[in-house]
């Protein structure tokens, strides 16, 4: 069992460290998002959080993504693809401008689940979770700070949605390498398939075999 678990985990390298970055990212992500929100609602503090304004949400989402998107593609481009960096198609400026382009394409999926979020909880349809939080026990508290911190919670949402999406643009795109077998180890062995299986390149070693085994 522990053996498969190593195997797996070997086998789908590249996505793990893409997902331990992606870690980092979310802290570096959300540290940015609460320090626009304190900063832009500060002249409102006695406001609730869900008074603060549209714009006011999509700007700290925003600052949030494009400061994170900085950190993990300088992790990503030495850890997660370093493999790969023999047969990038891309110099260093090339591959920032097409990390962001992806790294875009990625966040329009958190922005529509975000806002999406956000709205149905400020609307009628999150009437039931406020009832819910205004009764007394432990569902009523963890229902309390989930409104309390609906924000969050949204981006959060929002980031997971956004990471396969992420990564297979990242993958297939940004860093893709020039010779299949500096890939993955799927891609590899993709690859030393597709070598054992060109014609003639069995027959080179087994035409020795045949000769000493003729009269």
């Amino acid at each position: 069992m522990t053996g498969r678990i190593r195997a797996l985990a070997a086998r789908h390298r590249r996505f793990l460290t893409f997902c331990a970055v992606g870690g980092s990212g979310v802290a570096v992500n959300l540290a940015t998002f609460w320090a626009a929100l304190f900063v832009m609602e500060s002249g409102h503090s006695h406001a609730a959080p869900a008074a603060g304004s549209w714009w006011i949400n999509n700007v700290a989402l925003f600052l949030g993504w494009f400061v994170s998107v900085a950190s993990n593609f300088a992790l990503n481009d030495r850890l997660t693809f370093r493999d790969a960096q023999a047969g990038y198609n891309a110099h260093w400026p090339r591959r920032v401008a097409s990390y962001y382009t992806s790294a875009f394409v990625a966040f329009l999926i958190q922005w529509a689940c975000f806002n999406g979020l956000v709205w149905a909880l400020e609307s009628p349809l999150g009437d039931p979770l406020r009832h819910v939080a205004a009764t007394d026990g432990f569902l009523a508290l963890c229902v309390g700070v989930g409104l309390r911190f609906s924000r969050t919670f949204a981006n959060l949402a929002g980031i997971a949605l956004a990471t396969v999406a992420n990564y297979l643009l990242a993958k297939h795109w940004v860093f893709r390498a020039a010779r299949p077998d500096l890939g993955d180890s799927d891609d590899a062995g993709e690859a030393s398939s597709a070598r054992l299986a060109t014609p003639g390149a069995l027959n080179e070693h087994q035409r020795p075999t045949t000769q000493q085994e003729s009269p």
